[in-house]
């Protein structure tokens, strides 16, 4: 019988943010990787929402989805200050477009999948400065992710953050 050794959520994040740097650096050249960088990149956003959370003892519900755990670290009530993630009217549309293209990709309904640059240029943006701000500038504990992931995570946002750059002025 095989038996599978767990991943830390620090490190899952690592994982998740490498496959979308990947993703963003390649998807231009390959569009099948499209919905796998907003699949990845939405993702992140949930890892990272969920560490600062869980360092503070938010106990998440089950089954709570992307927006609503981006939206509890919002709130100072369940994330306290200095460690409150700031989301604008702005910023949280932008993500949900990006949660919205992932539902569609992950609960096909028959029909072709589509983003656009305009939903990735603003929603990718968000997804960085929300993983930057919970587990580099500002993590709820000191030391959430390691020096060496920290540099990981950095050049995969720097990748990310090109890209909607790049979309963004296309």
């Amino acid at each position: 019988m095989t038996n599978f050794s767990a991943i830390t959520p620090e490190r899952a994040l690592v994982k998740t943010l490498l496959s979308s740097g990947y993703y963003a650096r390649h998807c231009l050249d390959q569009h099948d990787y499209l919905p796998w960088l907003n699949v990845t990149a939405v993702l992140a956003a949930q890892q990272a929402a969920t560490l600062a959370l869980s360092a503070v003892g938010d106990l998440i519900p089950e089954q709570s989805g992307a927006t609503e755990i981006l939206l509890r670290a919002t709130s100072p009530a369940r994330l306290p200050p200095p460690y409150t993630l700031s989301l604008s009217t702005a910023n949280r549309r932008a993500f949900d477009g990006l949660v919205t293209a992932r539902n569609a990709f992950m609960h096909p309904r028959a029909r072709p999948w589509h983003i656009t640059a305009l939903t990735l240029s603003r929603g990718l943006p968000v997804i960085c400065n929300a993983v930057r701000h919970l587990v580099i500038i500002q993590p709820a504990v000191p030391d959430m992710i390691t020096p060496s992931d920290v540099t990981i995570i950095e050049t995969q946002i720097a990748d990310i953050e090109a890209l909607a750059v790049f979309l963004r002025d296309d």
